[in-house]
């Protein structure tokens, strides 16, 4: 049985003073209400650590920690290298290396590097000359 800490308590009495704001949002609003308060609770036994702890302030600071894990989240799959498999012949290259289509009379053919496989056909209709 997990044990309660007191901050956890106030932080829950916290989101009870705030009903009347949370009932006043919207469906989407409320939710993203409810979910800072969950990050708040996540982090309570942190945030009892401290010697005299402001609620406010081990509130907001329980919301920058979990924003910033998923900002770094969402950071490294942004990043991340992407990359595509030729069908075909079953090499996988950067996406970079697949956009180097050769260009043909009516437009852009995206080719397999290897096997020159047609990965992508690109008509000249749909993109502007240069």
């Amino acid at each position: 049985m997990k044990t309660i800490s007191k901050l956890e308590l106030l932080v829950e009495a916290y989101g009870v003073e705030w009903d009347e704001f949370k009932e006043s949002l919207g469906e989407m609003d409320k939710e993203a209400f409810i979910s800072l308060l969950h990050h708040a609770k996540i982090h309570a036994e942190a945030g009892s650590k401290i010697e005299n702890p402001d609620l406010f302030e081990s509130v907001v600071m329980s919301i920058l920690v979990e924003h910033q894990k998923e900002l770094q989240q969402l950071q490294g799959r942004l990043f991340q290298p992407q990359t595509k498999t030729c069908p075909r012949c079953g090499k996988t290259s950067a996406i970079e290396e697949f956009f180097k289509g050769d260009t043909i009379s009516d437009g852009v053919t995206i080719l397999c590097q290897d096997c020159r496989e047609a990965l992508f056909y690109i008509p000249s209709n749909n993109f502007e000359k240069i």
